[in-house]
């Protein structure tokens, strides 16, 4: 679909501005859409998914769970989906129509969503890494708060799971002065009450997989392998995630002290990580906290980049590897401040600490 061209749903008209990128099962557009016998038009966000390699009644499926939560949500942490409807563009000029009667093999599923203007959290760690900036340690904790107060939310009240929980499905809105983050793609979420609790399908993004995902069958804690990663990827910050990351689930779950905050979200043992509202929870603390100058992001990047001989001067491929730093370095952070510039207090760095243990 090009600018300018128009979609007609049973609802209102869709009228395409841009492209704004493309997921595991579809492509999402900027539309000005006007309601029936409305004046007025809204910018929202319009996903296209084709039916190839799944069927009309799985499309429906999803667009049904998008359509549920939306409806019962209260959680500002989940897109708000606007809609959906099936049919097939046919291209006249910059006009294009949805037909009812066409071939099940040639129709696609259009979802309508909120519109974000910030972009996706994948976008800011991008930005991160092309300025050699870190993240604040009071905005990962935060951002990790959010996250799991939007899985939770899918996990305890939906009975779903999203499977393919990744920075670029984690949207950016500016409400109220603040950035407020936004879970959406629910293209590989089921229900589990539909599928006897476990699921049998290999899908999701390698980098974000847990290891039981490889063998098909899983459940809700796949999400959670999928924030510690996402965690450690804002930590680590400069440096960039790389795909070579399969040693790491091994070295993982080859540990026998998997008890440390960050470890036991990557558990390769999935009964042992923790639960949703356990990350959320344990993200953000109500005690007054107290500054812990050797607990800061500063401390923390340092012994990332000098414990195991590590010199971000000279690194080079293979020295950048994820598996191999989780292999040689001992780290006790986390900088944890509030919004009034606290720090962690020392009682729950104790007990919460994040430690990545050597598992040579």
């Amino acid at each position: 679909m090009k600018p300018g061209n128009t979609l007609e749903s049973p609802k209102g008209v869709y009228k395409i501005i841009k492209w704004l990128g493309e997921g595991g099962f579809g492509e999402v557009y900027l539309t000005d859409y006007t309601a029936k016998n409305a004046s007025n038009s809204e910018q929202v966000a319009l996903k296209k998914i084709a039916f190839r390699g799944m069927s009309e009644e799985e499309c429906k499926k999803e667009a049904e769970l998008m359509e549920k939560i939306s409806k019962s949500s209260t959680n500002q942490h989940i897109v708000k989906y606007l809609g959906s409807f099936i049919g097939k563009v046919h291209t006249s000029g910059l006009f294009s129509c949805i037909v009812g009667t066409i071939s099940p093999s040639h129709r696609s599923l259009y979802i309508a969503m909120d519109y974000y203007s910030c972009g996706d959290l994948k976008s800011k760690i991008e930005t991160n890494i092309s300025l050699r900036k870190e993240f604040d340690p009071e905005i990962v904790y935060n951002y990790i708060y959010q996250i799991a107060d939007g899985i939770n939310e899918l996990h305890v009240k939906y009975k779903a799971i999203h499977r393919d929980l990744k920075p670029a499905n984690i949207l950016i809105a500016w409400e109220n002065g603040k950035e407020v983050l936004k879970i959406s793609d629910f293209g590989l979420a089921k229900m589990l009450d539909t599928l006897n609790m476990s699921l049998h399908t290999v899908c999701g993004t390698p980098l974000y997989m847990a290891p039981e995902q490889r063998s098909g069958r899983y459940k809700s804690p796949v999400d959670i392998w999928a924030i510690g990663i996402i965690f450690y990827e804002l930590c680590i910050s400069p440096k960039k995630l790389t795909n070579e990351i399969e040693d790491l689930w091994e070295k993982i779950g080859n540990s026998q002290r998997d008890t440390t905050w960050l470890n036991r979200m990557i558990a390769k043992d999935p009964d042992k990580r923790m639960s949703s509202d356990q990350v959320r929870d344990e993200a953000i603390s109500p005690d007054p906290p107290e500054w812990r100058e050797d607990a800061s992001v500063t401390y923390f990047k340092d012994k990332l980049y000098y414990l195991g001989g590590w010199n971000p001067n000279k690194a080079g491929e293979k020295t950048n590897r994820v598996d191999l730093l989780m292999g040689k370095i001992v780290i006790r952070c986390i900088d944890y401040q509030t919004m009034n510039g606290n720090g962690l207090k020392l009682e729950r760095f104790q007990k919460n600490k994040i430690t990545l243990e050597s598992h040579r």
